[in-house]
């Protein structure tokens, strides 16, 4: 796309301060939390990573693009291995799995099926005999009160991992999208329209980060007639 080599460290240099700062962001979300690995936290701090975390998702899938098209990374499928059993006198992990990093953004699901959303519970019938049944009382739900922020914590671990090594996520990029191609899926990573966590008058430092990895995302992959 760029010939001469001042292009070319315009866009590693882009690269890198969007990569830095994502590593900082990230950094911060991990010590809000407690540390990496918290699986029980107050419920308005997990909404307050949650608001954070997601744009930050999207903005290092969009960065992946970059690094992807702008280094030229490609790949082939992989001939399929031979079924070798598994060496003798060793024995396999029982550990947890490091959580990896979804490349793909969530597709957005349509549904025009006009079907009414099914209700819970009884229907509120009151009688005037004297025999009403007590009306259940909903329980008070408070921002103090601790909730499971297991999948919070795995997928704020999975983002800081790969952020440690970006040109290997970029070439892992690059192999899903052959094995999706092959298998006649989708090779898209970004979604159509507006990336998962944009918000519009967001001004929080990771939507400032979420817009500018979106907007060199579109270069790359549309760059104007020159």
């Amino acid at each position: 796309m760029f010939n001469d080599e001042k292009h070319i460290m315009d866009w590693a240099l882009a690269i890198d301060r969007q990569r830095d700062a994502l590593v900082r962001m990230v950094a911060a979300l991990v010590l809000m939390a407690g540390g990496a690995g918290v699986s029980v936290m107050p419920r308005f701090l997990r909404t307050a990573i949650w608001r954070r975390l997601r744009p930050a998702e999207s903005a290092f899938r969009r960065l992946l693009v970059v690094v992807k098209h702008v280094n030229k990374i490609e790949a082939r499928v992989a001939a399929p291995r031979d079924g070798r059993a598994f060496p003798a006198g060793l024995t396999r992990g029982t550990g947890e799995r490091l959580p990896v990093f979804a490349l793909f953004d969530r597709r957005k699901r349509f549904d025009f099926s006009g079907k009414a959303p099914a209700t819970r519970g009884n229907p509120n019938i009151r009688f005037f005999d004297g025999y009403d049944e007590a009306i259940p009382s909903k329980p008070l739900i408070s921002e103090d009160d601790p909730v499971n922020a297991r999948r919070l914590s795995r997928r704020l671990l999975a983002l800081q991992h790969a952020l440690a090594d970006v040109p290997k996520q970029a070439r892992r990029l690059a192999r899903w999208q052959v094995k999706r191609v092959a298998a006649g899926g989708i090779a898209r990573p970004m979604r159509p329209g507006r990336p998962p966590g944009h918000r519009a008058r967001g001004r929080d430092p990771v939507d400032e980060a979420l817009r500018d990895c979106h907007a060199l995302a579109l270069y790359v992959l549309h760059p104007p007639d020159t």
